[in-house]
């Protein structure tokens, strides 16, 4: 091109440094939501490690099993439907606008017929299976950056039921529910955050998914745990408490603090970028959530001491205290002040503690290992609900009325409300009959649905059932031997198991006599029930010394080694030699 004046190359110039400009900030707000959707997702290794914690041994491959069907069924479903549902744009599929609905478009005005109007406020009609556009390559890298930004939200909603069904539904009927239930979501994704959501223009605000995500998530599991049912024995004293104990506190603790750092990418990269005022939105959500957090764990721990009667504090406390401050902070992180945070979090905390416990598990016996019905329902609910009481519409980067305690009066408070009550109206509409119809499909009964949805092995007796080796072909080998103990002197029969094991077992017995080596207070369990074997049987014991010489050798060699350890080295013992 030939400019024929020193004027059209400075214009020249100008309009190419307006493109670069652009450009820029496009590829800076894209970095920053690529980077959150990536911390995101790793939410599924922190949700795992907390589900495997709360779960009985024998059960963790499934439950990380399910987390990876979430993010394999989950892409499959938002990519060809759940994207297209929740923001779909029929006039073109990289326009930023819905011009048929635009609230401010002068069609905004032109009569439209209610039944139309409903189904396109409803629902996204277009972007389904999105391809590049090559005619426009910025749009379809600002739409690629939403789209897997989205997808981590929807995987969340989705891994949510993961933990609240644990080791009760079958693995085939959790891959059907990883599909749909990403297609729930997408609806409720459209009514609170595409432009022309019947929520979203009526002035909802939840800034980061405190609805679409965590109150949908956790009342769907409130629905799977009803449908299923809980373990067997769990509620009707026919198991001690013992067997449905939490297999790993420290996997739970791991799981949080996994959690917790994802948190920041969760509700911080919802301000889609750090371009313009969007980075002071990112920063004020940071300090917001760390806030909330902080006094969700503080109630935690004081509840654990008020429920134990200031005995322990319990790490399952500590994890939905502090889960429960996180969960209220996503709808409100970005429209209150840091010390209203703190406020927020800390009832947040205490709710998903005392629901849990009190309510949920003592009340009404819904058998939720891993909490997530108060978590996440509960402290949802609470969340959405303080957006009315605690918004300010001052703060930069935000649209939002003031709440009740900002003299904004109730008009903020019942667009909460009415989100509350929508989501949990549409999980009960569209869960409920999912589960109905899948369990009729696998039990081929109509009248039990349950069966077709329960995880169960009428030729394994003992219970909780261990999926792993049933399911996924996987064997754990690393036996509890102080819970070996312990049904050793409830079990006669499973003396004589134990025996014949170490028999053919050679590998197992070192790892006996290693384990008594190392522990002081195991040896002395193992004496104690040994000599309760001796008084009660003796001569079946001498029996069995007689016959096997290599287990009366194996024994007084520990023996002999835990007597040495306690004398004086002139006055320790030698092994006799063999005659």
């Amino acid at each position: 091109m030939n400019y024929s004046s020193e004027t059209d190359n400075a214009h020249y110039i100008k309009f190419v440094s307006a493109i670069t400009i652009h450009q820029k900030l496009y590829a800076d707000d894209t970095t920053w939501i690529l980077t959150s959707a990536f911390i995101i997702l790793t939410m599924q290794s922190g949700f795992a490690m907390l589900e495997i914690g709360v779960s009985s041994p024998g059960n963790e491959v499934n439950v990380m099993m399910k987390n990876v069907c979430d993010l394999l069924f989950g892409t499959i479903a938002f990519f060809f439907f759940g994207y297209g549902i929740a923001f779909g744009e029929p006039s073109n599929g990289f326009s930023e606008n819905f011009p048929a609905m635009n609230m401010n478009s002068e069609l905004a005005n032109v009569h439209v017929d209610s039944t139309v109007y409903f189904i396109y406020i409803a629902v996204g009609m277009g972007d389904f299976v999105p391809s590049t556009n090559f005619d426009d390559p910025v749009s379809s890298g600002l739409f690629y950056a939403r789209y897997i930004f989205n997808l981590s939200f929807a995987a969340t909603s989705t891994t949510i039921v993961s933990g609240a069904i644990a080791m009760r539904m079958k693995f085939g009927v959790y891959c059907i529910y990883a599909f749909y239930a990403v297609l729930v979501y997408s609806f409720v994704a459209h009514w609170v955050w595409a432009p022309n959501g019947w929520l979203a223009i009526r002035g909802v605000h939840d800034f980061a998914g405190g609805g679409p995500v965590h109150l949908l998530g956790g009342f769907n599991s409130f629905l799977a745990i009803k449908f299923v049912g809980p373990r067997k024995g769990r509620f009707d004293g026919t198991r001690p408490e013992r067997d449905f104990a939490e297999s790993s506190p420290t996997n739970q603790l791991l799981g949080l603090l996994v959690l917790w750092f994802a948190w920041i990418g969760f509700n911080c990269g919802s301000s889609f970028g750090i371009t313009e005022e969007k980075w002071l939105v990112a920063t004020r959500t940071a300090v917001s959530t760390m806030n909330s957090s902080a006094g969700g764990g503080i109630m935690g721990s004081l509840y654990s001491q008020w429920a134990t009667k200031r005995t322990y504090v319990r790490p399952y406390d500590i994890v939905n205290g502090i889960l429960g401050g996180l969960i209220s902070s996503s709808p409100t992180s970005a429209c209150v002040q840091p010390y209203e945070a703190m406020i927020i979090g800390a009832i947040g905390g205490v709710v998903a503690c005392w629901t849990n416990e009190m309510l949920f598990k003592k009340r009404m016996h819904l058998d939720d290992p891993v909490g997530a019905v108060g978590a996440h329902a509960v402290a949802a609910s609470w969340g959405i609900f303080a957006v009315g009481l605690f918004a300010n519409s001052r703060f930069d980067g935000i649209v939002v009325r003031d709440g009740l305690f900002h003299g904004g009066g109730f008009k903020q408070l019942g667009a909460q409300c009415l989100e509350i009550v929508a989501i949990i109206a549409w999980s009960t509409a569209a869960v409920t009959p999912f589960f109905y119809i899948v369990g009729v499909v696998f039990s081929r009964n109509p009248k039990s649905p349950r069966a077709g949805l329960r995880l169960e092995f009428p030729d394994q007796q003992d219970y909780p059932h261990q999926a792993d080796p049933r399911i996924h072909n996987c064997r754990e080998d690393n036996i509890d031997l102080k819970d070996v103990i312990e049904h050793v002197r409830e079990d006669k029969e499973l003396l004589k198991d134990v025996i014949e094991h170490v028999r053919e077992d050679k590998e197992f017995l070192k790892d006996v006599i290693e384990h008594v080596r190392e522990d002081k207070e195991f040896f002395e369990e193992i004496c104690k029930v040994v000599l309760q074997r001796v008084n009660n049987e003796l001569e079946h014991v001498i029996e069995h010394v007689r016959e096997d010489k290599e287990f009366f050798e194996e024994i007084c060699k520990v023996v002999l080694q835990r007597v040495n350890n306690e004398l004086e080295p002139s006055q320790r013992l030698g092994w006799p030699a063999s005659s």
